[in-house]
């Protein structure tokens, strides 16, 4: 891969690095979803346990791309 295109793939990271921490800092039961189809607190820890496991992904994907535009 080429210096831009680790560049770009940088950038999309970051954008998802975002979103999910906006996920993890919003208030899962107050989300239309919930409201419909939340059936408890079961399933809101299990969302919030996969939105924290994505967000260690993205970061450390972020990491991965950073050391190698080191080289």
């Amino acid at each position: 891969m080429n210096r831009l295109e680790l560049i770009e793939q940088l950038e999309n990271v970051q954008d998802n690095i975002q979103y999910v921490e906006k996920q993890v800092n919003q208030k899962v039961e107050d989300t239309v979803y919930y409201k419909f189809f939340g059936n408890g607190q079961k399933h809101f820890e299990h969302d919030k346990e996969i939105r924290t496991k994505a967000l260690a992904y993205w970061k450390r994907r972020f990491n991965r791309i950073i050391k190698q535009l080191k080289y």
